[in-house]
């Protein structure tokens, strides 16, 4: 959830979604630029001091922003609060709060995802993950940067309980004279689950399942022969993972998720 204490202040939209819609790249750039152009000088409009929290669970994130840039970020919590000086300079795109069970209680324990941008079109996924029968808060971070999947007018169906995270590039796979990414390439796709260690890659079959059509879809017509040949080696993994065999080595490394903090307080 999304609080604002100051009127007037430009903001994006966020929202929670059960599947992954592939939002046109032009789309969410002209919705940053309309967001994050500045108010008339001398105007104290554009500074706000905005919250997010998901109602059950006791944490709040706090951004202090100026003309929809963040100045300061930090996250709230029984055990205190944390400084996220990752997220200053860039501005909230979405928010995703996901619910499952993953510890030994009845409670719901919690996924939950916010993206931010910078003009340039990068910026960090932030992952905190909160379990409830011993309260610990996972707080997780990963590069984010447009790439074709964004641009692709796709629905992914996902299970309960699941996230889906567009990694900023291809694997780097052997043979290979680079690594593949940008607007200009398909990038590897992880699905994101709670686990009772924090946010982690945990394959799901049926995601990538889908993706292995969407794949074998998009690479047609690709000319360069070896981004071809790094989206073959995706799709033989796509596939593999479709199922149910575990990730290669290729596919770990890539991975970028970052623990930047685990959290705990007694009940």
């Amino acid at each position: 959830m999304d609080n604002e204490n100051i009127k007037n202040i430009p903001a994006f939209a966020g929202g929670k979604k059960l599947g992954m819609l592939f939002l046109p790249l032009m789309l969410a750039a002209a919705a940053f630029i309309l967001i994050a152009a500045p108010a008339e000088e001398g105007s104290d409009k554009n500074v706000s001091l905005r919250t997010f929290e998901v109602p059950g669970f006791p944490m709040i994130l706090v951004l202090e922003q100026e003309a929809g840039t963040i100045n300061s970020a930090w996250l709230r919590t029984p055990a205190g609060a944390r400084g996220l000086e990752r997220l200053e300079g860039l501005s909230f795109i979405s928010e995703n709060a996901i619910l499952s069970k993953v510890d030994q209680d009845s409670k719901d324990d919690l996924l939950w995802n916010l993206s931010f941008m910078n003009f340039e079109g990068s910026g960090t996924h932030l992952w905190i993950g909160m379990t409830t029968q011993s309260p610990h808060v996972f707080v997780t971070s990963a590069p984010f940067q447009y790439t074709r999947w964004h641009a692709l007018p796709a629905k992914i169906e996902v299970p309960k309980g699941t996230s889906i995270y567009i990694a900023p590039a291809a694997p780097f796979y052997k043979l290979l004279e680079k690594q593949y990414g940008g607007t200009e390439s398909y990038s590897f796709i992880y699905t994101i689950m709670m686990t009772p260690e924090g946010p982690a890659f945990v394959p799901v079959p049926s995601v990538y399942g889908q993706l292995s059509v969407l794949l074998r879809a998009g690479m047609h017509g690709e000319t360069s022969p070896n981004k071809r040949m790094a989206y073959v080696k995706m799709l033989t993994e796509f596939n593999r993972l479709a199922e149910g065999k575990a990730p290669q080595a290729d596919t770990l490394l890539n991975f970028p998720m970052e623990k930047i903090e685990t959290l705990s307080w007694k009940k």
